[in-house]
């Protein structure tokens, strides 16, 4: 039985110094704000040398009660997201051999819209927790190809053969009643070569898996039953684990010497936690000192109106008309009543100083240049700028780009081609066929338009390039048979001769025609 024991804590003991951290993360991901202060409650142990440096901002509460004044800044999820923006902002592609055009044709569905939308859903999440997990699948009744889609690293228990993943057990809550809990797990494994699938239902408690039931005990799993073995397998009749592990970035420090976590990636968010509590708290401050600086008005008990037996007394500050009271006067040259106003300085120029430095800090340390998120790069220069400037001013942003496609674009390759294979057997009416998937990423960076065409006008007057040369830097994502119907049409526009023999051109008074 491939699936877990019956009575197994959950999560699983294995992920006992990952899970926690990982729930950190995400809470910092998805803004949750309550999560983090019971994470940093003043009140709870915390181990480690970052804990004891400071108190955290996010859990403390005053009297037991959260600060009205508390402002939660996203800037966590603003990293995420930019992170998936990065690598996807221009669709990377995937092909197979040439000349395997059926083949490409079903790869081109499998890898179409959703796909992306799916890899770009699965970055995003990566640079939160660390990594994600890839997953081929098919259902006939929701698809007529097989598809890619992914599972977040906090719902995974993985094994590891020197940094290959073997197995993964994938978790999903289907029911909480009470104090029962019923949980959906799906184990994938390779039985004689053959990418493998068990599915199990337990019904259990919050810190316990419990027992296996039935899958038809859930309405979530019960049309698993019909499709699933006497042991609850579904085999996907093709070589290779039906599941890719694509890492963040590598190594994680911070489970370095994990047996699990060394194989994981690292978050975007690792070692950034406290200059993102201390960004809040400078956030918050600023709201306080705006608060404060409301003005105020101090005025004597005789102008205070009565509100009743046992309400006390208050001033209308929206109060147009006074009913005229007797009071003595300030003094005896001015006959009107003493109203002091208080109005406190906002100290707008040295909050937004430091949180400018501190938005720096916690960029760069999580691998970005702050001209990525928007910021000035105190360069000074105005104007549209060119794309080698853009690359010198985004070193560090790109850098990390590269090293993030180190770990996603073997997943990519390793879960299409098995995408494809699946294809092959469950869809045969399709034309895939069981090839190896190669993905292209681009470079990531794109020339100012009014630069490119800049420099195509120099070249055209010139003589110092192509037609095809200028249509390729103009347009870098055509292949070669649509820059070839470029240059045709261009052509045909400006009513150029036909094109002459290279090797004839400059001979017996030839010339240079067409440029």
């Amino acid at each position: 039985m491939a699936l877990p024991k019956n009575g197994l804590a959950w999560p699983p003991a294995e992920l006992a110094q990952i899970t926690p951290k990982l729930a950190e993360y995400g809470a910092w991901y998805s803004n949750a704000t309550s999560t983090l202060a019971d994470i940093y409650g003043a009140g709870k142990t915390r181990k480690g040398v970052l804990e004891r440096i400071r108190t955290w901002f996010l859990g403390a509460k005053p009297n037991g009660q959260p600060d009205k004044a508390t402002i939660h800044v996203s800037l966590a999820q603003e990293i995420c997201r930019t992170a998936a923006n990065l690598l996807f902002a221009e669709p990377s592609t995937a092909t197979v051999e040439e000349g395997e055009k059926d083949a490409q044709a079903r790869l081109n569905i499998i890898a179409g819209p959703a796909f992306e939308q799916t890899i770009v859903a699965a970055a995003e999440i990566s640079a939160a927790l660390g990594g994600v997990y890839l997953r081929a699948g098919w259902d006939s009744t929701v698809k007529d190809h097989a598809f890619v889609t992914k599972v977040d690293a906090d719902a995974a228990w993985p094994t590891f053969a020197w940094g290959v993943l073997t197995g993964v057990t994938f978790w999903r809550v289907v029911k909480t009643e009470n104090n029962t809990v019923w949980r959906h797990l799906e184990h994938h494994t390779v039985e004689e070569d053959i990418g493998v699938v068990y599915h199990g239902l337990y019904q259990g408690t919050k810190d316990n898996l419990g027992r296996l039931v039935p899958l038809i005990d859930q309405t979530a799993t019960k049309e698993l039953a019909d499709e699933v073995d006497a042991e609850g397998r579904i085999s996907t009749n093709t070589a290779g684990l039906a599941v890719a592990y694509a890492p963040n970035i590598t190594p994680s420090a911070l489970w370095r010497s994990d047996p699990i976590g060394s194989n994981l990636g690292r978050s975007d968010l690792e070692g950034v936690e406290q200059k993102l509590d201390a960004l809040d708290e400078l956030y918050s401050t600023w709201l306080r000192d705006i608060r404060l600086g409301k003005g105020r008005l101090i005025v004597g008990a005789s102008m205070l109106q009565d509100l009743g037996a046992g309400l006390g007394a208050g001033f209308d500050l929206d109060q147009t008309i006074f009913t005229p009271v007797k009071a003595a006067p300030s003094s005896a040259s001015d006959a009107k009543m003493a109203i002091e106003k208080v109005q406190f300085d906002i100290r707008t120029d040295d909050f937004m100083k430091a949180i400018d430095h501190f938005r720096r800090i916690i960029l760069t340390a999580a691998g970005y240049s702050p001209m990525t998120f928007g910021m000035s790069d105190g360069a000074g220069s105005s104007g549209a700028i060119t794309a080698t400037e853009v690359a010198a001013r985004s070193a560090l942003s790109f850098t990390t780009r590269r090293r993030k496609i180190l770990g996603l674009k073997p997943a990519l390759e390793q879960i299409l081609t098995k995408t494809l294979a699946i294809d092959a057997i469950m869809f045969p009416q399709g034309g895939a066929k069981t090839l190896p998937v190669s993905v292209a990423f681009p470079d990531g960076v794109q020339d100012d338009p009014e630069a490119v065409a800049r420099q195509n006008s120099l070249d055209a007057a010139s003589l110092s390039a192509s037609i095809e040369t200028r249509v390729r830097r103009a347009n870098p994502s055509l292949d070669d048979v649509e820059v070839g119907l470029e240059v045709a049409r261009i052509r045909e526009d400006n009513q150029l001769p036909p094109l002459t023999d290279p090797e004839t051109v400059g001979a017996g008074g030839v010339g240079v025609p067409g440029f």
